[in-house]
């Protein structure tokens, strides 16, 4: 019991002395959290549009491409490029440049958690480290 006393002063201390830079700190990082969750947000709407699209096809399957730093899921219908969601206004022959269509995914594929995190993991290499030159 009397260690309780002394770690709740500290913890009056430490929060006194730093609650202002914490404060500061959290504000300033509060937006790019939240666009940065909102691009994952769209990305995963966007997947799923595309997934729905892709299992009314006779033969469909998705395929997802980067333009910049947005991630875009063109739906394929056999060989044939249908569309892209979100919707681009660049061409589909100039977004497949370069893609690798070996990578496309059918509705019928069941998606593991392994397969997520290594998209995960592909992404956040693309992004590269904050305040590096990409």
């Amino acid at each position: 019991m009397a260690g309780k006393g002394k770690a709740v002063s500290k913890i009056v201390k430490v929060g006194a002395k730093y609650g202002p830079q914490i404060w500061v700190a959290s504000k300033a990082l509060r937006e790019p959290a939240k666009e940065a969750a909102q691009k994952v947000i769209a990305s995963e709407k966007a997947r799923k549009k595309a997934f729905d699209h892709a299992k009314s096809l006779s033969d469909g399957s998705i395929l997802k491409v980067y333009e910049g730093d947005q991630s875009l899921w063109i739906v394929f219908s056999g060989d044939t490029a249908i569309t892209v969601y979100p919707v681009s206004v660049t061409p589909l022959p100039r977004l497949l440049q370069g893609a690798d269509l070996t990578k496309r995914i059918s509705p019928t594929d069941k998606l593991t958690a392994t397969d997520r995190a290594k998209d995960a993991a592909t992404s956040a290499l693309r992004r590269g480290r904050p305040g590096a030159i990409n």
